[in-house]
C-alpha cells in the first residue's frame, strides 16, 4: 500500500480534534453528574493517565515491522487468528463513535438549531460531506485540520471568555471534592477513556517522516486535547454551577447563547456554530477513515477507498438504532466513556507486553 506522508503539525491537529470535539456534547453534564463541583479533578486525572495510551502504542509499534500501522502489528505479534479478533474490537471501537457522534449531532442541529428539518435530512447532508472527506484520505484531512484547528480553538475561547464575563459564580468549585474523593478518582481513572481517540495515532505515527516526530506529535495532542477539556469543563461549573450544571443538555452551547459583548454584539452562537459544525465533521470524517482502514487492513486489501460509501451507509443504519438523543448519549457514556479506556490503554498494553517477550524469545541464543 502506497504511504503519503503527513506532517508533526497535521498529525497532532488530527489528534486534538478528533478528541476535543466531545466538548460540543453533553461532555461537561455527564462530568458533572459523576463528579459535581469537582468534575474538572476527573478532567485532570483523566488526563494524567492518558500518556498511557501513547506509549502503548509507541511500544506496539517498535515491536513490529517498520512501518506497520497499530493494527498490522497487532497481527503480527499476536498471530493471525487472536489479531484479527483484536483488530475486530478496534474496528467496533472506531465505527461506535462514529455513528454515536452523528446521531448527536444531528440531534443537536434538529432540537437547537434546525426544529422543522427531519433528523434523517441532516444525518444525510452530514454523511455526504463525511465520506468525501475520508475517501479523500488522511493527507487531505491532516492539511484540512491544520487549517481548522486555529478556527476550532479560537472560538471555544471566545466561548469560554465571553461565558465568563457575562456571568461566573465565585463558589462555583465548592465542595472541593464534590460528590467525594473516593467517587471522584473511581470516575477519574474510568474516565480516562475521555482521550480514547489518541489510538488514532496508530495510523498517524507510520506516516510521519522521522521517528523522532513521533513524541512531538503526541505530546502536543495531549497538552492541548488535556488544556480544551480541563478549561471547558470548568468554565462551565463556573458559569452554570452545580447542581444547574446537570440540567442542561448542551453545555457549550448554552455558554455561546448567555454571551453579551455589548448593546450592539449579541447571540454569538450563530457565530460559534460553524467552528462546531466544522469540527463535527472532521471527527465523523477520521472515525470513518479510520474504521475504513481497519476493516481494510484485517481483510488485507490494499486500499481504504473502496470500503468508505459502504461504510458511511452502515453508519446511518446504526445512527438510526438508539430510539432518542438521550439513548445516544446513554450508549456513549455506558460503553464507549466506560469501557473505552480497555481497548485505548489495556489492549495496546498487552500487545505491547507480548511484543517485548517475543522480542527477548527471538534473542536468546539456542
Amino acid at each position: 500500500m502506497k504511504k503519503n506522508y503527513i506532517g508533526v503539525y497535521e498529525a497532532a491537529s488530527i489528534g486534538i480534534i478528533f478528541i476535543i470535539t466531545k466538548i460540543f456534547l453533553p461532555f461537561q453534564r455527564s462530568l458533572a453528574e459523576l463528579g459535581g463541583t469537582a468534575a474538572w479533578i476527573i478532567v485532570l486525572i483523566g488526563a494524567a493517565l492518558c500518556p498511557l495510551t501513547w506509549w502503548a502504542i509507541r511500544g506496539v509499534l517498535q515491536n513490529a515491522t517498520e512501518g506497520s500501522t497499530l493494527i498490522e502489528a497487532t497481527e503480527e505479534i499476536w498471530g493471525s487468528l487472536i489479531g484479527t479478533l483484536l483488530n475486530i474490537i478496534y474496528f467496533c471501537f472506531f465505527f461506535m463513535i462514529t455513528f454515536l457522534v452523528l446521531r448527536e449531532f444531528s440531534e443537536l442541529l434538529t432540537s437547537d438549531i434546525l426544529p422543522r428539518t427531519p433528523i434523517n435530512i441532516i444525518q444525510v447532508s452530514l454523511l455526504i460531506s463525511i465520506a468525501f472527506m475520508a475517501h479523500s484520505g488522511i493527507e487531505a484531512i491532516g492539511r484540512l485540520c491544520w487549517i481548522a484547528i486555529l478556527l476550532i480553538v479560537g472560538g471555544v475561547v471566545i466561548v469560554l471568555m465571553g461565558g465568563l464575563m457575562t456571568h461566573s459564580e465565585v463558589n462555583a468549585l465548592s465542595p472541593f471534592w464534590g460528590t467525594g474523593r473516593a467517587e471522584v478518582f473511581k470516575f477519574g481513572i474510568i474516565k480516562s477513556s475521555l482521550f480514547s481517540e489518541m489510538l488514532v495515532f496508530g495510523f498517524l505515527l507510520p506516516r510521519l517522516r522521522k521517528k523522532q516526530e513521533w513524541g512531538q506529535a503526541a505530546w502536543w495532542c495531549i497538552l492541548i486535547s488535556s488544556i480544551m477539556l480541563f478549561g471547558t469543563t470548568i468554565v462551565y461549573l463556573f458559569v452554570f454551577p452545580y447542581p444547574t450544571a446537570i440540567r442542561l443538555n448542551v453545555p457549550m452551547f448554552e455558554v455561546s447563547r448567555l454571551i453579551i459583548f455589548g448593546r450592539w454584539i449579541q447571540r454569538l452562537e450563530s457565530l460559534f456554530l460553524i467552528a462546531w459544525l466544522i469540527s463535527a465533521v472532521i471527527k465523523l470524517a477520521i472515525g470513518l477513515y479510520c474504521a475504513a482502514a481497519t476493516l481494510s487492513q484485517v481483510l488485507k486489501l490494499t486500499k481504504v477507498k473502496p470500503l468508505i460509501f459502504p461504510l458511511s451507509l452502515l453508519v446511518y443504519a446504526f445512527a438510526l438504532l438508539p430510539t432518542s438523543e438521550m439513548r445516544a448519549v446513554a450508549w456513549d457514556g455506558k460503553f464507549l466513556r466506560t469501557y473505552g479506556s480497555i481497548i485505548s490503554i489495556g489492549l495496546p498494553m498487552i500487545t505491547w507486553l507480548v511484543g517485548i517477550i517475543k522480542m527477548k524469545m527471538r534473542r536468546r541464543p539456542t
